[in-house]
């Protein structure tokens, strides 16, 4: 059952309905050379595209930095070479003990605090690309952890997503949709399978220090 709350919360899930408060930082205003959007309007438009073909009805109010009601932040990525979502400081580590989960310790993830999104732009390519990526990084938002390979799912990609949107950024699966109504009616971030094997969790590590 969802629990109720009085609280507004940055993003709401409600049957097919997906509702989000956005504010974007002023470098996201701006325009990539040999396009006429900002990359804000491009995250927008990416989001809303990718989440509504999974079935959902997507609506995004971008906020003004004076309007203080609960929102997600998207800045640009400062970390890594890639985009991410990531909790705020003061909630990292204990996720991890309350999930028990590695992906955890960066995203402590709840209803009322999704995480802020952080876009590359230092590596933008083209518009279809960063469009999929920020609908990738809205999945997390709204409750969902990885299924690619990454270091922190010890390399270990979850069997059968090669298509889904938080593996390769192709396209919002049944399940992941799925998934997304059920972190918002339990409160807990929905996790993929995983695994460990030394073997692959070593040839991941040596992969990585090539690139």
């Amino acid at each position: 059952m969802a629990r109720k709350r009085n609280k507004p919360l940055p993003v709401t899930v409600d049957g097919n309905n997906i509702k989000a408060y956005l504010y974007f930082h002023k470098s996201l205003e701006g325009t990539p050379e040999g396009y006429d959007e900002t990359y804000a309007d491009m995250c927008v438009n990416g989001i809303t595209r990718y989440w509504s073909e999974a079935g959902f009805n997507v609506e995004i109010i971008r906020l003004k930095e004076s309007l203080k009601v609960p929102h997600v932040k998207v800045l640009p990525a400062k970390l890594t070479r890639t985009s991410y979502v990531m909790s705020p400081a003061w909630r990292w580590i204990w996720g991890f003990f309350k999930n028990f989960h590695p992906e955890a310790m960066m995203l402590n993830w709840s209803p009322s605090n999704p995480g802020n999104i952080h876009l590359n732009l230092r590596f933008f390519k083209d518009k279809n690309r960063f469009e999929r990526v920020s609908a990738h990084e809205f999945g997390h938002v709204l409750g969902l952890g990885d299924a690619y390979g990454a270091h922190y799912r010890f390399f270990y990609e979850a069997p059968g997503t090669e298509d889904y949107m938080m593996n390769h950024n192709r396209k919002v699966s049944p399940e992941e949709a799925l998934m997304v109504k059920r972190a918002h009616e339990t409160g807990k971030m929905q996790y993929f399978p995983m695994k460990f094997s030394a073997r692959k969790y070593a040839s991941g590590l040596r992969k990585k220090r090539k690139t």
